[in-house]
């Protein structure tokens, strides 16, 4: 299931929109056997790549199942509000990672620290540029830090050079910049759990 503006079709054969409003839910029918959402992660994909050229979305995790298309409609019109200011709040918008990681091998721990120091007032200085920011977990050695930047898609470019200013500035770090990507992590559905 994703969630979208009303002028959303259905974007695949086999899926359906389940509409409440002006949003619309991008569904199709669950397997009766039993379901591994891996196994469907390129086709889950290529279908969000398909919502999203055509505007915000609000991706729902693989694999969520509701029981019909009723208990759907009940708790989207349950998180209506939510739902609809989260479509509006990411529409024109897109998302940035960044990972920083340190130049050179056998760096000692106290290297390491100082790297990291760096590399965090980086993504301050590169936070000004972005509607809203969110550390993407504990980053694991090369990798210093790991940032994902919620974007206006017009401020792409000038992000993207911010983000070699920022390398240029700080020589003993790599910074790679990856993207412009569906906003996932700046999405997160109450599921009721």
């Amino acid at each position: 299931m994703t969630v979208a503006h009303d002028d959303v079709a259905p974007p695949a054969p086999g899926s359906l929109v389940i509409r409440v409003r002006e949003l619309g839910a991008v569904t199709r029918a669950a397997p009766t056997a039993a379901y591994d959402p891996a196994a469907d992660t390129g086709e889950y994909e290529a279908l969000l790549e398909a919502l999203f050229s055509r505007g915000a979305i609000l991706p729902a995790p693989p694999g969520l199942v509701f029981r019909t298309a009723d208990t759907l409609r009940a708790w989207m019109e349950q998180n209506y509000v939510g739902l609809a200011e989260g479509v509006s709040f990411l529409s024109g918008r897109c998302e940035a990672r960044v990972h920083v990681r340190a130049i050179g091998h056998g760096l000692s721990a106290e290297e390491i620290e100082a790297a990291r120091e760096e590399a965090t007032d980086a993504v301050r200085t590169l936070r000004h540029g972005a509607v809203a920011t969110v550390a993407l977990g504990e980053p694991q050695p090369p990798i210093l830090v790991s940032v994902a930047f919620l974007l206006k898609a017009s401020e792409w470019n000038t992000f993207s050079d911010s983000v070699l200013e920022e390398e240029k500035r700080h020589p003993r770090l790599r910074f790679e910049q990856t993207g412009p990507w569906i906003p996932h992590d700046f999405v997160r559905l109450d599921l009721g759990g």
